[in-house]
């Protein structure tokens, strides 16, 4: 599935899926207590103080079935990015599918010098996932957007999050180092890997008056 730019890239080990994972569907609104620190659930919260909420990923983080074992691998998602209508936000929390307890941060880019290279503009610190299963973060300071806006995650050790091969997805993979602040774009290749991982971005509604 690799290309021949990106093979170093080992063939993904499979996971069975796990039956108590679909009962870890998480909507919008909330998930079960199980999945978030002390303090209550910080996407209600946000909706409650008025903010509109929306979110940039996959709707069904729990549907992974398979996990890739490289060190390092860095993924950006270019199917379902940051609407025009989230410049100006910012991103507060994110929630993931783990299907090992290795560390993983997540990164907002945005694409610059003619999208040869990806500016981070926005990370999370580097979390270990409380259990198997869905993980929800909220972010220390949120991470302002600015359109065009990329979600992105890093797994400095062996995988973390789990994903599910899907015919036309378009996920930019590599496992180069990570640079920073600037991430040059030829390293990448495209893989069909829909992983579980989604961003929570919030703005305050427009004034009706």
């Amino acid at each position: 599935m690799a290309s021949a730019g990106d093979a170093q890239l080992r063939r993904p080990a499979q996971t069975q899926f796990l039956p108590i994972l679909a009962a870890a569907t998480i909507a919008i609104w909330g998930c079960g207590d199980q999945d978030e620190p002390r303090g209550g659930d910080p996407v209600m919260t946000q909706v409650l103080q008025g903010w509109h909420v929306d979110t940039v990923g996959v709707v069904n983080i729990t549907e992974a079935d398979t996990i890739n074992t490289d060190r390092g691998l860095l993924a950006v998602e270019t199917t379902r990015v940051f609407p025009l209508e989230a410049n100006g936000g910012e991103v507060f929390a994110w929630e993931f599918n783990a299907l090992e307890l290795n560390p993983v941060k997540m990164l907002i880019l945005r694409p610059v010098r003619g999208e040869d290279s990806f500016e981070i503009i926005g990370e999370s610190p580097m979390v270990i996932p409380r259990h198997k299963g869905a993980n929800r973060f909220e972010l220390p300071e949120p991470i302002p957007l600015q359109f065009p806006c990329l979600l992105s995650f890093y797994m400095p050790e062996e995988g973390t999050i789990g994903f599910r091969k899907v015919q036309d997805w378009k996920m930019l993979i590599t496992t180069a180092p990570l640079q920073r602040p600037f991430i040059s774009r030829a390293p990448f290749s495209m893989y069909g890997w829909r992983y579980g991982i989604r961003a929570f971005w919030r703005k305050k509604p427009e004034s009706t008056e």
